[in-house]
């Protein structure tokens, strides 16, 4: 494949999200991240601040809270959130191939080339150097679309 722009990211005026090309759809969501915080409780705040803590070791970041999810984009989204409670936090992560291992509730392919990747995380314990690999390489080859360079 070609490859892809590495130009500034587009930011929506009205929102403040951050995409690849100007104008991309989305829905404007105005939920924030204080937002989340302020339901989580101590549990669910050490597990989201590990789950950061290890995607920030991989490079920069920005933080993309919606509604329902909290996505982390390097250029495009590569990992989110989508439950986050005091039992503990569901995150996915996208990889371009599939990666066998006991440790996922589901893995499932997207799109050609895209597959998902679901954690069940109960104790930050679990966010550990194998995971961090695992987001380190999400990030380099999904988010920052190294997969698409020629």
């Amino acid at each position: 494949m070609g490859a892809r722009s590495t130009g500034p990211l587009w930011t929506c005026p009205r929102c403040g999200a951050k995409f690849v090309t100007k104008n991309m759809w989305h829905s404007c969501g105005l939920a924030t991240l204080d937002d989340w915080k302020r339901r989580m409780g101590p549990r669910a705040r050490a597990l989201y601040d590990r789950l950061e803590r290890m995607i920030a070791a991989c490079g920069p970041y920005h933080v993309a809270p919606a509604r329902t999810r909290i996505a982390f984009l390097a250029r495009v989204r590569f990992a989110g959130i989508t439950s986050l409670s005091e039992r503990g936090m569901t995150c996915t992560f996208a990889m371009p191939h599939r990666i066998a291992a006991a440790r996922f509730a589901r893995t499932w392919e997207v799109a050609s080339d895209w597959w998902a990747h679901r954690l069940r995380i109960t104790d930050p314990d679990q966010l550990d150097d194998e995971v961090q690999t695992w987001l380190c390489e999400s990030y380099r080859l999904v988010g920052m679309q190294e997969r698409l360079r020629g």
